[in-house]
């Protein structure tokens, strides 16, 4: 598995994991401090969640040798198979045992959690573009939704009306229905409250809803993620009420909830935020800020982290930001462009952003916004939930600002720093700007064919856009890449996400196919985008079900590394192919989401988001200057789309 990849479940499968229903507001509160009110209890169903299964071992190693197939020449495909058929004799078989073993005593959680916490917390590598990816919302349509203030007040207010309702249990639980039209109702609801909590998840069951896990909503606030040497920490402050605002690299911060619990007005929370716009303007911009710091290797900035902690006026201020419900950070620059946007959201400029914290809300000058998101802590389900929640709340209810302000009760976080944090500071802007000046990015908007378009074709938009993925590349650079897509498997308890593998034989057959389309008529290529589909059907619906590869053999690895066991398989140079992901993709979906971005997960890679709209497909690309031609991808991308299209259009 590579390392940096895994940052992508919180965009990848937010779909899968549950239907549109589940992200919807339903039902009132009497209570204008909620959001909504719940017939379900928040966790009703979380005690009896079932638990991720460890995959059969036979079954690992036979998906392992399908998904290496389409990457290896025939005998290196003979050679991976004699090398995966002596792991599952062998060592393999003692690692597997041990690993089921191990879950079996520790039934309150999933035999990933510990690992998978672990890979993020001992990565060592700078969190901007490896790990926070962003999702920007959709523009506000109300009065002021196109003022940067007034966007920000609202997006907070909302935000703090979301947290109430979750941390008075009144959130509705996460479900997916497989049939809505039949289940997703307050009768069906009030049915499901009567099981105890011991046995829910089997009452869903019954009526074909199935309950999600619930559990990473509990640092979706109030949560940084801490710097230390070797690997660092999440830390929590439940119960906290105010927010930190970083504004021309300096840090402010006010309460947005009440000592009871209740939320603070919006007008109030205005102008708060009008006194923070006040103080930032009426000072020079801090380009000094420690905001910089984040966006630097993890031990560098442990390092400095300690020297800034030793004075008690910092240390202070510095929990301040930790605790905080989350980040505002109000931008400067005002972009336009998809490639502006994204910029903005994804990384923006050194002291404009604070990494470490769970949850950044981005708001620009003309009031484009967006979520920027650490990654250890949790995947895209939570983060999405919570976007969607606060989108449509705020576009319930439009705000007036009132014409006059009073003072507000701002407090200022300075600190204190000496020579060498400025030297840190100075050092780590510096790798930052480099480092993000060498992103390019490239996108396109493709309208011959859509989501109506696709549905009429009995087509699934993401295996179909999979596909294009793989003749794209395939155009541009003659071979078959490792290729990267997260599926969420919130269906079980603590679980975090699996890896499909869209490059597959049948993918390569129809890629094959389609570079030769002389010698195959439209219908013959039709029945290959046929079987390609099917395919990435199945893998999705097997790694949805934790029933994928990736995991299981990351489990197994760790277990040989933590007794000192050399492994040969795991040492392989097919094994470290198969996880270089040089294809690493990305959907997301919902009314709310104007896009998602991201970079790439290994140097010479591209970063790929993309959406099946009501009007068009969409795609985003991202690569490294030198490494990868974002721009002759898109060229490609566009080309295989059309020869898509016109096979449908023969029908």
């Amino acid at each position: 598995m590579a390392l940096r990849s895994c940052r992508l479940a919180s965009l990848a499968r937010p779909t899968r994991a549950f239907s549109a229903s589940a992200v919807q507001l339903s039902g009132s509160s009497s209570n204008g401090d909620y959001l909504q009110d719940t017939i379900l209890p928040m966790h009703h169903f979380q005690r009896s969640l079932p638990r991720l299964p460890v995959p059969k071992l036979e079954d690992t190693c036979e998906r392992y040798l399908s998904a290496q197939k389409p990457l290896l020449t025939d005998a290196e495909y003979s050679s991976c198979k004699q090398l995966v058929g002596g792991f599952e004799k062998g060592i393999g078989a003692e690692l597997h045992k041990e690993l089921v073993a191990q879950d079996g005593k520790n039934k309150h959680t999933s035999y990933i959690t510990d690992y998978w916490f672990d890979m993020y917390l001992e990565a060592r590598t700078p969190l901007p573009l490896n790990y926070n990816p962003f999702i920007a919302f959709v523009d506000d349509t109300n009065p002021g939704g196109d003022n940067q203030i007034i966007r920000a007040a609202t997006l907070l207010s909302s935000s703090a009306r979301f947290l109430r309702t979750y941390r008075d249990g009144k959130l509705q639980p996460e479900l997916f229905h497989l049939n809505a039209k039949n289940t997703d109702n307050d009768r069906i609801k009030k049915r499901l409250s009567y099981f105890p909590e011991a046995i829910s998840w089997y009452g869903a069951f019954l009526h074909k809803v199935y309950p999600l896990d619930m559990s990473q909503y509990g640092r979706l606030f109030n949560s940084t993620r801490v710097p230390r040497q070797d690997k660092d920490e999440l830390a929590t402050y439940r119960g906290r009420r105010h927010v930190a605002v970083l504004a021309k690299g300096k840090f402010y911060s006010f309460d947005i909830l009440n000592e009871d619990g209740s939320a603070v007005p919006v007008e109030t929370i205005y102008k708060c935020l009008k006194e923070v716009e006040s103080r930032a303007q009426g000072s020079s911009e801090n380009v000094e800020s420690i905001a910089c710091l984040t966006t630097d290797d993890r031990d560098k900035w442990a390092s400095a982290r300690q020297t800034i902690t030793a004075h008690p006026e910092n240390a202070e201020n510095l929990e301040m930001i930790d605790s905080a419900v989350l980040m505002l950070c109000l931008e400067d620059s005002n972009p336009s462009t998809i490639v502006d946007i994204s910029t903005t959201f994804l990384h923006g400029k050194a002291h404009s952003k604070w990494f470490d914290k769970s949850i950044q809300l981005v708001v620009c000058p003309g009031g484009k916004a967006a979520v920027n998101f650490e990654h250890a802590w949790g995947d895209g389900v939570a983060v999405l939930r919570f976007l969607n929640e606060v989108f449509d709340d705020v576009k319930k209810n439009p705000f007036t600002p009132p014409t006059a302000t009073d003072a507000a009760p701002v407090r200022d976080l300075t600190f204190v720093l000496d020579e060498s944090v400025r030297t840190a500071i100075a050092s780590a802007t510096k790798r930052f700007d480099e480092h993000t000046s060498s992103l390019r990015m490239s996108t396109i908007q493709y309208t011959g064919m859509n989501k109506a378009f696709l549905k009429k074709k009995k087509l699934g938009g993401d295996a179909i856009l999979q596909f294009s993925l793989q003749l794209a590349f395939f155009r541009q650079y003659g071979f078959t890449p490792a290729t990267y897509e997260s599926c969420s498997t919130a269906a079980f308890k603590h679980g975090r996400t699996e890896t499909v593998r869209p490059a597959t034989m049948e993918t390569a057959a129809c890629v094959a196919a389609f570079e030769n389309k002389a010698q195959n008529s439209p219908a013959q290529l039709r029945e290959l985008i046929d079987r390609a589909s099917q395919k990435h059907s199945k893998l999705i619906k097997e790694a949805a079900t934790g029933k994928g590869f990736d995991r299981h053999l990351y489990a197994m690895k760790q277990i040989a590394i933590s007794s000192g066991r050399k492994v040969e398989l795991f040492e392989s140079q097919q094994y470290a192919d198969i996880n270089h992901i040089i294809l690493s993709t990305s959907t997301l979906s919902s009314p709310a989401v104007l896009l998602g971005g991201f970079a790439p997960v290994v140097p010479d890679g591209f970063g790929v988001g993309y959406r099946v709209d009501d009007n068009f497909i969409g795609s985003q690309v991202t690569g490294y200057d030198g490494q990868r031609d974002t721009d002759g991808f898109i060229s490609a991308l566009e080309s295989s789309l059309k020869d898509i299209q016109a096979v449908f259009e023969t029908e």
